[in-house]
């Protein structure tokens, strides 16, 4: 989330900025202004927040002038509409008059001598969150599947929205998160994606994580990507037993040709490793674009995980998310890049323990932050 402070009062901008910080807002997105030129320069970037000074230069150094109209009809001009705004002033005597210019284009008149500005500004910050739009998200089961994300990046902030947990941090200048669903499970994923798809339009939905694998097509350890998902639970149900009816999602091929190039290189895997310390598989294996089914159960049978894997011949993965998530996205409409990749940590049998649960977190959130910066590189825009 940007905001743009457009202010040339050095001890109010102070006090403004330091209330941004106490709610949340990160230093690195708070951008400044103390005259028109300047405030002309910011709205090319994606503002969320505009905090306006009635009363400000028209040119750096000038004399305090009454340009809030014209700011507002820049941002209005500039196809910004969708902002927040706020006009935070010391002259309150001029409200009578700016009023209903300023709140029929939905910026609205604070006092700055008195405290009810803060409270007001907090309300638009909680709607500006709301409306942000991230370049990227990538969904997450478990806590120790989110955890690597922590770890892998430095400029990050945790914070809760709703029911559920979520990560904010950039990658190459782009936003976006990582989102920690409340429970496993397909109903989780499809209801929380649905709603934070829609509402912060990514060009990217990721999901990375540990999954189960079908034996004698992949092997314990092994990075799976997803190039296809079906559910397995899907049917009918008759006196003669259950029909399968698969109904399954794609990824994209410019997408799946992307991540193709990506794990081409020999040593991909490599440097995925590189710098783990604890347990991994006892032998390479390399990554792989994979066909995955989805249910909302937990397997720990050969048997059904067999009469499972007969649906289809190819299918290697199987998870309790990436088809809920691939399939809400669908619904919505949207045709964002997908990259869903899971480490095969068990064969679903009952032969299951955690060892590989740190690898598999960590390798395929790794691989996830790879294929962003890779996919985001390809299509800057």
């Amino acid at each position: 989330m940007k905001v743009l402070v457009i202010e040339d009062n050095d001890e109010k901008r102070d006090a403004i900025v330091k209330h941004l910080h106490a709610s949340g807002v990160r230093p690195s997105d708070i951008l400044l202004a103390d005259c028109i030129p300047e405030f002309t320069a910011h709205l090319q970037q994606d503002i969320d927040l505009f905090i306006i000074d009635i009363r400000i230069p028209s040119y750096k150094g000038g004399t305090e002038t009454e340009n809030g109209r014209t700011i507002i009809e820049s941002i209005v001009k500039s196809g910004k509409s969708g902002a927040q705004l706020i006009a935070i002033s010391a002259y309150p005597d001029e409200f009578k008059i700016l009023r209903q210019y300023f709140e029929a284009h939905g910026c609205i008149l604070s006092d700055f001598a008195s405290d009810s500005w803060k409270s007001t500004l907090n309300h638009l910050l909680v709607q500006a969150k709301k409306n942000t739009k991230m370049d990227f998200l990538i969904f997450c089961a478990l806590e120790e599947e989110m955890r690597p994300y922590y770890a892998l990046s430095n400029n990050g902030q945790k914070t809760t929205r709703g029911s559920f947990t979520s990560f904010d941090f950039s990658i190459s200048g782009k936003v976006g998160a990582a989102i920690l669903l409340p429970r496993m499970g397909l109903v989780n994923a499809a209801a929380i994606a649905a709603v934070c798809v829609d509402r912060y339009k990514p060009s990217i939905v990721a999901m990375s994580g540990i999954c189960g694998g079908f034996k004698g097509r992949v092997a314990l350890g092994q990075l799976l990507i997803s190039e296809m998902v079906y559910e397995y639970q899907s049917g009918k149900w008759t006196v003669d037993g259950f029909s399968q009816d698969p109904y399954q999602v794609s990824t994209s091929v410019t997408t799946l040709a992307a991540l193709r190039h990506l794990i081409g290189d020999e040593n991909f895997l490599s440097s995925l490793e590189s710098g783990f310390r604890g347990y991994r598989p006892t032998a390479q294996n390399s990554p792989s674009l994979a066909i995955f089914t989805s249910g909302s159960a937990v397997i720990a049978d050969p048997k059904f995980m067999t009469q499972v894997g007969e649906i289809h011949r190819k299918v290697g993965g199987l998870d309790m998310e990436i088809f809920g998530i691939k399939r809400a996205v669908q619904i919505l409409g949207y045709n964002p890049h997908y990259v869903c990749a899971k480490v095969v940590v068990d064969l679903c049998d009952d032969d299951k323990d955690d060892k590989l649960h740190e690898y598999g977190a960590l390798i395929s959130a790794k691989f996830v932050l790879a294929a962003i910066e890779h996919l985001l590189a390809a299509n800057p825009q």
